[in-house]
């Protein structure tokens, strides 16, 4: 009884097997369409991307001088914000602290 249930357990177990031919065929065509179309969608993206970039600029042009000030202050401050959370992010801990401590008293 035993041995037959193992003969029985052989015949159906999955057995891996090279792919066929034509299975490997479909799969490299499937992979390579992919490629193909997220490439056309990534360039569609970057043209939006570009399109927005223009439009900041037609919207920045069409501002009041007074506008585009506070633009430029805002864009400034991000940077130095930026700016300054790169320079913390390389400085020791003990570093960090003493620049803590002396923006707190107005250095």
């Amino acid at each position: 009884m035993f041995i037959a249930a193992l003969f029985t357990i052989a015949k159906t177990w999955n057995q891996p097997k090279c792919p066929l031919i034509i299975d490997w065929i479909g799969k490299m065509w499937h992979i390579y369409t992919m490629e193909y179309y997220a490439a056309i969608r990534n360039d569609e993206f970057v043209s939006f991307v570009g399109t927005w970039m223009n439009l900041e600029n037609i919207i920045l042009s069409k501002l009041t001088q007074e506008q585009k000030m506070k633009h430029r202050i805002f864009s400034l401050i991000g940077t130095w914000m930026n700016l300054e959370n790169i320079i913390l992010s390389k400085l020791t801990h003990e570093q960090k602290m003493k620049y803590h401590i002396l923006s707190l008293i107005g250095r």
